[in-house]
């Protein structure tokens, strides 16, 4: 497939960065919302001003100060008549009272607990098997996704927060509904007749932009593959630029023969990931990978902070974001959500955002090869145990 036009519109669109041309919906406006100072008060307007119903998945939703802003502003819309609905995944919100739930419930908002691990019904592979999404759509014309939860540690450091480093698009146009479809699969499994979303209800809105987009998901037992697949064919197309960044980079051997591949043929390739994530043992994981990249080309960063973004820009044509890590958790146990959009607009702001983040800590290879035996031992061990991390 080639360069296409968009039915009613003049800009071309190249369309070989899609693995499946057909899923691309058209017409959409996408914006990239770097970190919880841009993100969380757009979330927040958006819950503001929904009329009709709110459909919110969160892997992680704490009981602390910015997640009480959430909580109150979910209360205050179904208390105004607003069907409100919030998935909230067990382990995620483990740290999470579940006052803070019965709370919101008691306040007219319906919640459903995913996979909640019950002592006297043990089933060891729910506790594998998480909901690690992270999307809200207000009214079906809006929709919001990608790496950032509510909880104080993506609040900006001037505001008392953690200062995580995070991307967010938000969408409006006809992907909306299909933002919106994999939470209504998972939330009706689990909810009474009486609080379901029919799926006949998703209408999708009309255009909104320029933008084409595919929304990519898996489910709790089919296309658990579908995202990899996806971001490989993007990564064997790039032509230019590849601009990844990842908390958790333990690639396979597939994605990293990708993208030594590309580094070769004259791909500038960079990969963001922080120095220390919250997972210290997977940072050993990710560090087996470095060594083959650096020698192929691919040069590499190391965030001071910790950089959460989970995403990939190919070319400036693409920019895909959403949930999805790196790692054998996030390709075989979770449900996962990503956002492929043709938008140069929104390719380049992240372009931008890895540029600002990149300004120090790059790892050169004459450096790195000067680590002890025993760091590079850890290492291997780490790559490994990927797939039990």
């Amino acid at each position: 497939m080639g360069a296409q036009t968009l039915l009613g519109s003049h800009i071309p669109v190249n369309d070989r960065y899609v693995e499946e041309p057909r899923a691309l919906i058209h017409g959409n406006a996408v914006r990239l919302l770097r970190n919880g100072v841009e993100a969380f008060p757009a979330w927040l307007a958006a819950i503001e001003a929904a009329r009709h119903r709110i459909s919110m998945e969160m892997y992680i939703f704490e009981d602390d100060r910015i997640g009480a802003q959430f909580a109150d502003a979910l209360a205050r819309a179904a208390e105004r008549g607003v069907v409100v609905r919030l998935l909230y995944d067990f382990v995620g919100c483990r740290n999470t009272s579940p006052g803070f739930f019965t709370r919101l419930r008691e306040r007219g908002v319906h919640t459903i607990v995913y996979h909640a691990y019950r002592f006297w019904r043990p089933r060891f592979w729910a506790l594998f098997r998480r909901n690690h999404r992270k999307t809200l759509v207000c009214d079906g014309k809006v929709a919001f996704t990608g790496g950032l939860n509510i909880a104080d540690h993506w609040v900006g450091q001037a505001e008392g927060g953690g200062d995580w480093r995070d991307a967010a698009v938000e969408i409006e146009g006809p992907a909306v509904a299909l933002v919106e479809a994999p939470f209504v699969r998972t939330w009706n499994r689990r909810a009474r007749k009486r609080f379901r979303l029919r799926p006949q209800d998703l209408v999708p809105p009309p255009p909104a932009g320029d933008s084409s987009v595919a929304v990519i998901s898996n489910s709790e037992l089919l296309d658990r593959f579908a995202i990899r697949r996806a971001a490989l064919h993007a990564i064997r197309e790039s032509r230019r630029r590849i601009y990844l960044a990842n908390p958790y980079f333990i690639p396979d051997r597939g994605i990293l023969r990708a993208l030594q591949q590309a580094a070769r043929r004259g791909v500038d390739v960079r990969i963001l990931v922080p120095e220390r994530s919250d997972v210290r043992f997977l940072d050993y994981a990710a560090r087996a990978t470095f060594a083959p990249l650096l020698a192929a080309g691919v040069r590499i960063w190391q965030h001071a902070g910790v950089m959460h973004a989970k995403a990939l820009m190919v070319d400036g044509e693409l920019l895909s974001i959403g949930s999805y890590n790196l790692d054998h958790r996030s390709l075989v146990y979770n449900l996962e959500l990503v956002v492929n959009a043709l938008d140069r607009t929104a390719a380049g702001r992240f372009a931008q955002m890895m540029d600002d983040e990149s300004q120090t800590g790059e790892i050169r290879q004459h450096d790195f090869e000067r680590r002890t035996l025993f760091m590079r031992f850890l290492e291997r061990l780490a790559y490994r145990l990927r797939y039990w991390l």
